[in-house]
């Protein structure tokens, strides 16, 4: 016993020795995630950012309380049948409802408790889905598929579909005039239309009541990875395999920045704190690395799979945050602005709050 005092005593000293150093260690430690076996699909938070919810290819779907970093429950469809890959889901503004995308072609809606309510078949691959954006009336989803031919739907082609939940009835379908299959689909501002990316590197905006095309925008040179609006939906960030990610002004769908990297992008978000009245945060964060078919050739570092923290308007970079074993392929702010969450090729999840710094040093203003 002697000796552990001794031990001790001497751990007391060198710790007292090098405060600086002991503060230098514990800087931004995330918390790791591993409720997933597969590639991660999408994080999500509710809108109040007490919760988020994660998807993967796996076919789980998690929800996680965001203080302390606990999971919840999981979705699962009733009758315990195995979903296949889950690409995408969305939850509502008051927390009530929960729609979860298969790549089976099925929707599935549950409560927020877990509890499925019902299944509307879709057809092909879902690659994404997103409620409307009127709070207190969010009756409407918006879908994109990759054509499929199966036995039971027969040829589903590439489309863009508008649902109503309740009652269920499908209210417009945008096949014959899309140029190619859309990856993703969000809705514009005030539910008026629907922004669609492609893998061509195009931007298309769509009226979202008649299905007519408003403009289409050869947005990058190479397939666009994904599209983030700000809380307004005025600014739309898209991330694009050409290693660029830009910003646009959502009136006249014209690019007002451009934020060039050294990597394959595959997510980019606008801070929530960009316009707040107090201290802005004119920060974009993008998150990508190679593909994951090159990567067993690179180590960590060169994979370059880190957190890209760019300023929104200077376009430089401020800092990068050390991540995933593999490729990021989706991130999403706090809804406070004061960290982040990344979701990985590798299966996991990785929660990040900023430390003091952030707030209180000049060279992040």
């Amino acid at each position: 016993s002697s000796d552990l005092s001794k031990e001790h005593s001497l751990l007391k000293t060198l710790v007292f020795v090098s405060p600086r150093a002991s503060a230098h260690l514990f800087r931004m430690h995330p918390y790791l995630l591993h409720i997933h076996e597969r590639p991660l699909t999408l994080v999500k938070f509710n809108h109040d950012g007490d919760f988020f919810l994660t998807c993967a290819k796996d076919g789980e779907v998690n929800l996680m309380r965001t203080d302390p970093c606990e999971r919840v429950g999981t979705y699962q469809p009733a009758g315990g049948e195995k979903a296949g890959a889950v690409f995408a889901l969305d939850v509502t503004m008051d927390s009530r409802f929960v729609v979860v995308a298969y790549s089976d072609g099925k929707l599935i809606f549950y409560s927020f408790e877990g509890e499925q309510l019902k299944v509307l078949n879709n057809g092909g691959v879902v690659k994404y889905v997103e409620w409307n954006q009127k709070p207190g009336a969010q009756n409407m989803i918006v879908t994109c598929n990759d054509k499929f031919k199966s036995q039971a739907d027969g040829s589903v082609p590439n489309r863009i579909m508008v649902w109503q939940f309740e009652p269920r009835k499908k209210l417009l379908s945008i096949d014959e005039q899309l140029p190619m299959k859309a990856t993703k689909v969000k809705w514009g501002a005030f539910d008026e239309t629907l922004v669609s990316i492609f893998e061509e590197g195009t931007v298309a905006v769509w009226d979202s009541h008649t299905g007519n095309q408003i403009k289409l925008v050869q947005a990058h040179q190479a397939p666009v990875t994904s599209l983030n609006f700000s809380e307004d939906r005025l600014l739309m960030i898209t991330s694009s395999k050409d290693m660029t990610a830009k910003l646009w002004a959502m009136d006249d769908v014209e690019c007002v920045k451009e934020y060039k990297t050294d990597r394959p992008l595959n997510d980019a978000a606008i801070s929530p704190l960009y316009c707040s009245e107090k201290d802005p945060k004119m920060h974009v964060l993008l998150g990508g690395g190679q593909d994951a078919k090159d990567v067993t050739t690179t180590s960590n570092a060169s994979g370059k799979f880190e957190a890209l923290l760019w300023h929104m308007v200077y376009e430089e970079e401020i800092g990068t945050v050390k991540g995933h074993f593999g490729p990021m392929n989706t991130l999403a702010w706090f809804r406070d602005g004061k960290g982040f969450v990344t979701g990985g090729e590798d299966g996991y999840v990785r929660v990040h709050h900023f430390d003091k710094d952030y707030f209180t040093t000049k060279k992040f203003e």
